[in-house]
């Protein structure tokens, strides 16, 4: 009967262990994800407000960019006399694998002090703006899901609504060497865009041609003398047609 009683015990005591570890297990589980979904709710938050300030600054931006297109030259003037200098800050911002923004000219600083002698409330961030483009930067960029963001433009189509639209177009060098015989490298070099556009497709067409080429290289070969038209897309952002004459080029030309 003792015996019985002690395997009975012991039975008990190995039930209560194993209990003990798929208890612990299960709060382990539980404490690792509410601690992923604190951090998403932060990291969410901080995109939020991230979105919401750039908003804010976009509309007070487009309303200067009109202040200035319909003001006497001295408020045109005054206008383009808002913010300070560019700070040091401004040379890692303006690049390609950043803001997408190369060319600097034109903007200026919006610190604190400017935002609040502008009025603009509910804003701390810090921004990089250039009002005849209607172009507005962040200073600091925010970091979500391992991409950095410094516009509006960068973030994905589902992340923000906006009515503001970049309509430049952008802007590109096109040049040739010659690599043999009635045979031609082409190179597109120096692009200008006021937005964030990584890669470009490369159209070329013989001139007179119904038929467009398309490659996305930056350089590319055409075996056949002539004249060629070239234009840069990605999407429904296009550059203005480009023509280059490959070959000799006789009087007749």
């Amino acid at each position: 009967m003792k015996e019985i009683d002690k395997k009975i015990q012991f039975d008990n005591k190995g039930v209560t262990l194993i209990s003990l570890v798929v208890t612990i297990v299960v709060l382990i589980i539980l404490t690792s994800i509410a601690t992923y979904s604190g951090v998403n709710v932060i990291r969410q938050s901080k995109l939020d407000k991230f979105t919401a300030e750039m908003k804010i600054m976009q509309t007070e931006v487009n309303n200067l960019y009109d202040k200035y297109s319909n003001g006497t030259d001295e408020e045109k003037a005054n206008v383009l006399n808002y913010g300070k200098v560019l700070d040091t800050q401004a040379s890692s911002v303006f690049t390609t694998n950043a803001s997408g923004i190369t060319n600097s000219s034109g903007y200026k600083y919006y610190d604190r002090k400017t935002i609040e002698n502008l009025g603009i409330e509910q804003v701390e961030e810090e921004f990089y703006v250039n009002v005849e483009k209607r172009s507005v930067i962040s200073r600091l960029g925010i970091e979500y899901e391992g991409e950095k963001y410094y516009t509006l433009e960068q973030l994905p189509s589902d992340l923000y609504n906006i009515e503001y639209k970049n309509t430049e177009k952008p802007t590109f060098n096109v040049d040739y060497e010659v690599i043999g015989e009635n045979k031609y490298k082409v190179i597109i070099s120096d692009i200008e865009y006021n937005g964030y556009i990584k890669k470009w497709n490369i159209k070329y067409q013989e001139k007179g041609s119904d038929y467009w080429n398309t490659t996305e290289d930056l350089s590319f070969e055409i075996d056949k003398d002539g004249d060629y038209n070239i234009i840069i897309e990605n999407g429904d952002v296009s550059s203005e047609i480009k023509t280059i004459h490959l070959g000799y080029i006789t009087d007749g030309d």
